[in-house]
């Protein structure tokens, strides 16, 4: 089972490690949990990782993201 986080703790992590380098796609209130994946993108300061829902991914979402 993959690490959940929830909205604070991925806001935490963006202030504590600098440059934004969480991004949060969804921006429903409601959702708990989120599950970082590493993305195809990087910055000069390094990966780019996106936080998505707690739940299965789907083909598109891979594309859309461009998760690894």
């Amino acid at each position: 089972m993959d690490r959940t986080y929830n909205k604070d703790e991925i806001s935490y992590m963006n202030t504590k490690y600098g440059g934004n380098w969480i991004r949060m796609p969804d921006k429903d209130p409601y959702k708990k949990d989120y599950i970082l994946y590493a993305t195809g993108n990087a910055t000069m300061s390094g990966r780019i990782y996106v936080a998505l829902p707690n739940k299965p991914l789907t083909n598109e979402d891979k594309i859309k993201y461009n998760i690894m």
